[in-house]
């Protein structure tokens, strides 16, 4: 599921993000005056007296009522200098633009299927329920699909694909951006069985036995060359045997990839099963081949004899392959303060008209 709106995507991705802020947040301390000034207001002053010949002169002002103005005009004069105050605060939309630029590398991980992969002798050092550490062992095609999974979700931003082989190389999932249908794949390979005392047989995830590895690298490469706008091509072949299968020769097949700008990482996975120290070149692995492969496209060869040399592996090769990540970001201001400016116009404005117009505000 490679879209074309995926793939474009992957060279600006962005992110925009929206924050209310003041940008002169000092004046709002003036807030704080204002119900100072209120209480101020209401405050009585000193008794005073005044002498007049009789109360005919006074009755006038002693009868003037509180009125509804009187009470509207500093309420109105009140909230108009906080609209003032807020506007000298200059409320702000803080628009915040993260743009990325991903240059991406495309891999193509080829995983061995045959029979061998069933040895037991993949060592992981893990913690019980206790937090106690100690030692487990499964089986090579356990230890490595646990490995790739955990390499695929530290690689976002890659493109990348499977391909599976034993006898013969089967293109499982083409270069893709949805990680999660590569991890679902790999979590369906199995092993073939031999049929027991009354049971059948049953085939691998790939029916004819044996280690295509040179099938395996071309299948892979042909996906990679594919792709002609992509500056990094990787291969990473995880196997446990020597090549005995398949119509093209791994060397071969490493000068086609390193003709079409591919690199290969290979990794032989299971313990050295030499006969005594004395003894050399018994082993499984054709670790000659598989050195000079990696040698040919400028990638490397790691030997994995445990869990943590397959986990160690796949780090370094994580390390070397660095996707090239370039991030920037744009700020921009929208202004709000003629908002709260407006409101404290109309609202003094309409407080001095009723203190000017109608009798004072009552005490």
């Amino acid at each position: 599921m490679d879209t074309t709106a995926t793939e474009s995507a992957m060279e600006g991705l962005g992110n925009t993000t929206q924050e209310f802020i003041f940008g002169a947040p000092g004046w709002l301390w003036l807030l704080l005056l204002l119900p100072l000034l209120l209480i101020l207001r209401r405050r009585r002053g000193t008794a005073t007296g005044i002498l007049h010949p009789t109360l005919r002169f006074v009755t006038e002002h002693l009868r003037r009522p509180a009125t509804l103005a009187g009470r509207l005009g500093p309420i109105c004069l009140s909230l108009g200098a906080a609209a003032l105050i807020l506007a000298l605060a200059r409320p702000q939309w803080r628009n915040t633009y993260e743009e990325q630029k991903v240059s991406g590398i495309d891999i193509m991980l080829a995983c061995d299927l045959s029979g061998s992969m069933a040895a037991r002798d993949m060592v992981f050092k893990v913690r019980d329920n206790r937090n106690r550490p100690r030692q487990t062992a499964v089986d090579r095609l356990t230890a490595a699909r646990h490995v790739l999974k955990e390499f695929i979700a530290g690689r976002p931003n890659d493109r990348i694909g499977l391909v599976a082989f034993a006898g013969r190389a089967k293109l499982c999932s083409p270069l893709t951006l949805d990680h999660g249908i590569v991890r679902h794949v790999i979590d369906q390979f199995y092993l073939a069985q031999p049929g027991g005392f009354g049971q059948v047989a049953r085939p691998g995830y790939i029916e004819m036995d044996g280690t295509a590895i040179g099938s395996a690298i071309a299948s892979a490469a042909t996906r990679l060359d594919e792709r002609k706008e992509t500056k990094s091509k990787v291969i990473i072949l995880v196997t446990d045997g020597v090549n005995n299968s398949g119509s093209i020769a791994p060397v071969a097949a490493a000068e086609l990839a390193k003709e079409m700008g591919i690199k290969i990482f290979t990794i032989a996975i299971g313990r050295d099963e030499r006969l005594s120290r004395y003894t050399a070149n018994v082993d499984n692995f054709d670790e000659k081949t598989l050195r000079e492969i990696a040698d040919i496209t400028g990638g490397r060869y790691y030997r994995a004899s445990s869990g943590a040399g397959l986990l160690k592996a796949f780090a370094s090769i994580d390390q070397l392959e660095k996707t090239d990540v370039k991030r920037r970001t744009l700020q921009s201001y929208d202004e709000l303060f003629p908002w709260p400016l407006g409101i404290a116009c109309a609202l003094l404005g309409l407080g001095c008209l009723l203190h000017f117009t109608r009798p004072r505000p009552a005490p």
